[in-house]
């Protein structure tokens, strides 16, 4: 006995089985179980002798599709074969076999419409449950004007046992498949929320290890390049700064890469800090443009560009001000990578609900292969490709969104709009 029930239960309602499986399964057992109860209670009530036949075909045809679907696998063949001769002709014979609507058939229409929603998916199962309610109401309103019940139910007595049973063998039914739902929700959720915490270990650490790294390297990055940029001042200082020119421009070409490899190390760090940084607040937009204005104004002049402002006053945002102020940064130092002796122009503007940040140039511009591109991460417009990026993920991450255009008289437009401040509290 206790291999039978193993063996049911590792066949038809094994935990590695789909939930619509083992919900078709419980319809397949318990029509089987019905067709067969009701067979004996047609011969023992003394019926005719074909609702009795009715009965055992149907118990036949159920337990045929719990074999075949179990052995082929092919369910969704099964679950339509269930809908169209179980729901579809099954139950209308049944329906008029059992004293119409005074009997305990309504309760199955119930019952097929709630697994036809089971067991199908999307529109088809909208439409199909639909059909079958349109069908049975159909049913109902035949009866009315042509069924006569009396000649089925002459006492209140077979009335009210016809209704309890098929209201207790419906209730059961709908109530395994409720209690099987949760069940697999509730051990879903569990290893959903294990996965979960092991996902936030391996990121906490990936974090670490950036972290770590990239601090790691700063040092010996910053001390390389200051020591480059001694000896080449060095050089140029002695009476064989012609003879040395060549081994000058090595040094200042070494002393750019190791800036540039500086810049890609400080934007793992950023990037790798970016989920982590829950510390959000209510920022003064306005100072903090004006800031990053004030900072890059005199390396821009060194390179013969002019920067120009136009912010508004009273801008406020919900964000970090460390990360926006480098979205800003990383738009400046692009705006300069393709302006020469020209001019930059940053502004900043309230519309609406929504803050416009534009930052104009006059340089070459974006080549139109590269422009669909430049968000993408390793994607360089002469940086280290983490700087466009990174503006693109601290947007995007703050509702807000962000565009590359080439103008047409010439030079690019960098521009993001974010929700301004309206009273958001921070995580």
């Amino acid at each position: 006995m206790n291999q039978l029930r193993l063996l049911i239960s590792s066949s038809f309602f094994d935990k590695c089985l789909d939930l619509r499986i083992r919900l078709f399964n419980i319809l397949a057992m318990a029509g089987v179980t019905v067709s067969l109860i009701s067979a004996i209670v047609a011969v023992v009530m003394g019926e005719k002798l074909q609702n009795t036949i009715v009965y055992l075909v149907f118990a036949l045809l159920a337990a045929v599709l719990l074999v075949y679907a179990s052995k082929s696998g092919k369910y969704q063949q099964c679950y339509l074969i269930t809908i169209l001769a179980v729901f579809f002709v099954g139950f209308p014979i049944f329906f008029f076999l059992n004293g119409g609507y005074y009997g305990a058939t309504p309760y199955f229409f119930i019952f097929a419409m709630v697994f036809t929603v089971f067991m199908l998916e999307g529109k088809k199962a909208v439409i199909i449950a639909l059909f079958e309610m349109l069908f049975y109401i159909g049913l109902c309103l035949y009866a009315y004007l042509t069924f006569d019940p009396g000649a089925y139910y002459s006492s209140r007595w077979l009335v009210m046992t016809d209704t309890v049973f098929g209201f207790v063998v419906v209730g059961l039914a709908l109530s395994i498949v409720m209690l099987m739902q949760f069940r697999l929700y509730n051990e879903q959720q569990k290893r959903l929320d294990e996965q979960n915490h092991i996902l936030e270990r391996t990121s906490r650490a990936k974090t670490e290890f950036l972290s770590n790294t990239s601090h790691e390297m700063r040092t010996p990055l910053t001390v390389i390049s200051v020591n480059i940029q001694t000896v080449a001042e060095m050089l140029q200082d002695t009476e064989e700064a012609v003879n040395d020119a060549q081994a000058t421009e090595l040094l200042l070409n070494a002393q750019e890469e190791i800036m540039r490899l500086t810049r890609m190390v400080g934007g793992m760090l950023t990037l790798s800090f970016l989920r982590e940084k829950t510390d959000r607040q209510a920022v003064d937009f306005s100072t903090l443009l004006r800031s990053s204005a004030d900072i890059f104004a005199l390396h821009l002049k060194k390179q013969g560009n002019l920067l120009k402002t136009d912010i508004a006053d009273g801008l406020e945002v919900f964000g970090n001000a460390d990360l926006l102020a480098q979205v800003v940064a990383n738009l400046l130092q692009n705006a300069a990578a393709y302006t020469k002796q020209g001019e930059i122009t940053l502004q900043a503007e309230k519309t609406g609900h929504e803050i416009l940040v534009r930052v104009e140039d006059t340089g070459s511009g974006i080549s139109a292969e590269l422009l669909p591109h430049v968000f993408e991460r390793g994607v360089s417009t002469g940086g280290t490709g983490f700087g466009l990026y990174l503006c693109k993920t601290v947007v995007e991450s703050y509702g807000g969104r962000i565009w590359i255009e080439n103008l047409p008289g010439g030079g690019t437009l960098a521009a993001f709009i974010l929700p301004t401040y309206e009273g958001q509290f921070g995580g």
